[in-house]
């Protein structure tokens, strides 16, 4: 590797809590730290983008990010309407 593609961006990414227990497992039976485990499967991730199974990851991912922020959206108009029915009585 060069000195470019050595080049290091630091990025913030939230996790489950179960994805995040399974990573420090995971980092502890390979010896390794959450961190760099996390850099390891992100560069095969990356890797093998085209493969049949990563491409079904990614859309689980997808869905699941869409019913949270779904299930966050209800939740608010929610608590607005209870609101205005506070403030109308």
């Amino acid at each position: 590797m060069d000195d470019a593609s050595m080049e290091e961006k630091r990025i913030a990414v939230t996790l489950t809590k179960q994805q995040a227990e399974r990573l420090r497992v995971l980092g502890a039976e390979v010896d390794l730290s959450v961190g760099l485990l996390s850099r390891a499967l992100v560069e095969h991730g990356l890797d093998n983008a085209d493969d049949p199974e990563v491409r079904e990851a990614i859309s689980r991912v997808r869905e699941a990010d869409r019913e949270r922020r779904r299930r966050t959206g209800a939740r608010v108009m929610k608590a607005r309407y209870q609101q205005q029915k506070k403030d109308d009585t």
